[in-house]
């Protein structure tokens, strides 16, 4: 087990661009499962790799266990990585490819043994063993290169997108094991993903990344109910929240047009940071309906219903929102996303009367996109 940190740490691909990894500074705690998660081209897999040693640092340092491996050769940093296409040798049965890179550093074959039946009891791999990958699903091919990592012991793992291979329902219980696993082993383990889900149910903290800048870094819960800015809080979250700019508040109060004001319960604290006016955030299980067809009850907002999703347990309105002409209240996409009880029936083209719960928004500074609530 190791603490790791990044210390200002960059990659520079082209000195005419703009960094892929930007000035990093980040510190995983021994035996912490942090998660790397952000857009296609955000920069997190390169921010493995330089840890792994299979990319440079241009700029900054890499510590491990206190120790500047910045310089340092891959094969001496004592991490191991687990890929997104398996890496795993064709012509080796699992045995021999879990045991490979032992043999390799010619650690007595008595102990290879010892390591890779106790690593294949772990996942459950006994039966495979003597089987190559060829034979094998995606999802047992993956439990392999979990336990070719396994073996050797190492003081991080690195994790490359393990599970976007995998059809969804293997994901989901390939994901709880991993996260069992790391548990069990406590290994400081840096994760990167894509998927917000695998993020947000995986990692003790998540690191967001953003053009290749860390945009915040912090639990999973702190993230969804406190993001930093709207960037953030519209990467975290599924379905996303509405982002609604040009809200005028008045000692706590958000004029949404005409006559219509409503109380989003902002807080006394926050009523000035962000001027006469505010960005707002509103997650899906945030809107409350209050109404609908014509009759518009004080405070509500008109919308469309355009599309119904059913997930069985629950369900999202996709509307339109209907705004007067004179509101000053634009809403980004021109989506509002609501979640409902499985036993309401809601049909395309319902007009509903909307409005956010009381001390459920978020707010944001309109120029800097940043949440009041980190504003001094």
């Amino acid at each position: 087990m190791a603490r790791v940190e990044f210390r200002q740490a960059s990659r520079i691909y082209d000195p005419n661009r703009p960094p892929a990894v930007n000035r990093i500074d980040l510190t995983i705690d021994d035996g912490e499962f942090l998660v790397l998660v952000g857009p296609s081209g955000c920069g997190k897999s390169t921010t493995l790799r330089m840890l792994a040693g299979l990319e440079p640092v241009d700029e900054g340092w890499i510590f491990i266990d206190g120790v500047d491996v910045s310089e340092v050769p891959a094969r001496n940093r004592d991490t191991a990585m687990v890929f997104q296409s398996y890496a795993l040798y064709p012509n080796m049965t699992a045995r021999q490819n879990m045991a490979f890179a032992l043999e390799n550093a010619k650690v007595p074959a008595g102990i290879i043994a010892e390591k890779v039946a106790a690593a294949a009891k772990m996942l459950e791999l006994e039966p495979l063993l003597d089987t190559k990958p060829g034979t094998m699903s995606g999802g047992q091919r993956q439990r392999v290169a979990m336990g070719r990592a396994i073996v050797r012991d190492p003081k991080v793992f690195c994790m490359d997108e393990p599970l976007s291979n995998l059809d969804a329902k293997l994901r989901v219980s390939t994901r709880s094991q991993i996260a069992q696993l790391q548990r069990e082993l406590g290994v400081t383990t840096v994760y990167v993903t894509h998927d917000q889900t695998e993020a947000m149910t995986m990692g003790d903290r998540v690191c967001v990344l953003k053009d290749g800048v860390v945009q915040q870094v912090d639990t999973p819960t702190t993230l969804y109910e406190k993001p930093i800015n709207t960037f953030v809080a519209g990467f975290i979250g599924s379905p996303a929240v509405t982002l609604m700019d040009g809200i005028t508040i008045r000692d706590g109060y958000a004029t949404l047009g005409g006559d219509r004001a409503s109380d989003l319960g902002m807080p006394r604290e926050l009523v000035g940071r962000g001027g006469s006016r505010v960005t707002v955030g509103v997650r899906p299980e945030s809107w409350e309906v209050v109404g609908s067809g014509a009759a518009a009850p004080a405070g509500s907002v008109p919308a469309r219903v355009n599309l119904v999703e059913h997930l069985g347990s629950e369900l999202f309105l996709y509307c339109d929102p209907i705004l007067t002409d004179d509101s000053p209240v634009t809403v980004r996409g021109q989506r509002v996303i609501i979640r409902e009880d499985k036993r309401h029936n809601f049909q395309a083209e319902d007009v509903l009367h909307i409005k956010p719960r009381v001390g459920e928004c978020t707010f944001f500074d309109p120029q800097s996109e940043v949440n009041l609530e980190y504003v001094a």
